[in-house]
């Protein structure tokens, strides 16, 4: 967020949202396995991983400060996803995380613009 506002521009209006309803998926997976959860965790992070390797390949060579913010992202995100399925997360089947990734479509598509 800092680098956003350092840029120039705002976060999303929608973050307090899709923050809730992370928030809120992630406790109701939790209620029903750990497993579950775990695997809820792996499969976001790597949806996330995809998208911030989107956002390295369009970003300009010139812009070394957001492109450090992104790949520790990137390495974070990376790392949680492993530590979860070490401990135990399910490995979510295609399916799942294709229709995970028409969710993640929707978001990123809308915080662009509201």
């Amino acid at each position: 967020e800092q680098r956003i506002r350092a840029l120039g521009e705002r976060p999303s209006l929608l973050n307090p949202l899709f923050y809730g309803l992370s928030f809120g998926i992630g406790a109701g997976a939790g209620l029903i396995s750990d497993r579950l959860s775990l695997g809820f965790v792996a499969a976001t992070e790597d949806q996330v991983c995809r998208h911030l390797d989107e956002h390295l390949d369009k970003l300009p060579a010139a812009d070394a400060k957001s492109r450090a913010v992104l790949e520790q992202m990137r390495s974070d995100e990376e790392q949680h996803a492993e530590h979860a399925l070490a401990a135990g997360g399910w490995r979510f089947p295609t399916p799942v995380k294709y229709g995970m990734s028409l969710v993640s479509k929707v978001m990123t598509k809308t915080t662009y613009r509201i």
